[in-house]
């Protein structure tokens, strides 16, 4: 019986839910460049081996209106096997060797495994109308609150904001790899869209709204959005998208409620500290984005 894998594109899902719509999409945008089938593998989600400092996520795409259709098990464990021996054979696993762009990955041939992050929207720029519009939209109607809010959204000069808590001060090494921006960040990021763009309503987003709301202090209208957490917080995203500007965290899920915004008179902020240890992060941050 042959042992030969279909012709598809399988990519790791690790993370959380930015993390996971990055993994997908540049998947998605190769599946689609080789036209194969993209299938999902969710291994590492299910396991995380305890001895190990990650925090522990679940599978959250199928919030989305997109195709999930997962690779079996000894599928994905024979290509990372295979991996080792790429000196006899082409190997069927890519795994990202940084945190910049990496140009082979429009070279690779199916069938093929992707292991990174791939956080880059170079990788699926070229279906972003698809990504936006039809596969990264919530698949459930929204809440009477949700919609009140994108109504206030749409009836001010609005801004997002996201502050990344989380596991970013309650896991020591997840802290010490990521870092996060100063409260004046947001602050001066605030000053200045006011200035440019007359923002007068800031919409927060938190991952500890109690912390946010005893310490941050904005010149303009604040409103706290907390009723999104758990397996409602692509709702979240949804909101983020329908502010005209964003200012966002050095977080995965604030750059996709940014990116996910179609506006191109939008702005966006960025941290200038993507990394703690400073690397840089020139790949991670779209083009038309204000570093700060």
């Amino acid at each position: 019986m042959s042992t030969r894998t279909p012709r598809m594109v399988i990519t790791q899902l690790m993370g959380g839910l930015g993390n996971q719509m990055f993994q997908y999409a540049a998947g998605y945008s190769l599946a689609k460049l080789l036209g194969v089938p993209l299938l999902l593998d969710r291994i590492f989600l299910d396991s995380r081996p305890a001895e190990m400092s990650w925090t522990r996520r679940s599978l959250e795409l199928d919030a989305f209106r997109l195709s999930i259709e997962f690779a079996p098990d000894e599928m994905v464990e024979r290509m990372r096997r295979d991996r080792w021996f790429a000196s006899f054979r082409r190997s069927e696993c890519f795994k990202e060797s940084a945190k910049n762009f990496d140009e082979r990955f429009f070279r690779l041939q199916a069938p093929v495994l992707i292991d990174g992050y791939w956080q880059c929207e170079r990788y699926f720029a070229s279906h972003a109308d698809a990504l936006r519009n039809e596969l990264f939209v919530p698949k459930d109607p929204p809440s009477p609150e949700n919609l009140r809010i994108r109504d206030a959204i749409s009836q001010s000069t609005s801004v997002s904001l996201h502050i990344r808590r989380g596991d970013y001060v309650t896991n020591t090494e997840a802290g010490r790899f990521h870092g996060m921006p100063s409260l004046s960040y947001y602050t001066k990021a605030v000053e200045e869209l006011r200035t440019q763009h007359g923002v007068d309503r800031c919409f927060i987003f938190s991952d500890d709204p109690e912390w946010t709301a005893a310490n941050l202090r904005l010149p303009c209208e604040i409103t706290h959005v907390t009723h999104n957490s758990g397996t409602n917080s692509h709702w979240d995203l949804w909101l983020m998208k329908h502010c005209q500007h964003h200012i966002i965290a050095n977080s995965s899920f604030s750059w996709w409620g940014a990116w996910l915004n179609p506006r191109a008179e939008k702005t966006v902020i960025a941290p200038k500290k993507w990394f703690a240890d400073n690397a840089p992060a020139n790949d991670i941050i779209p083009a038309t984005w204000l570093v700060r």
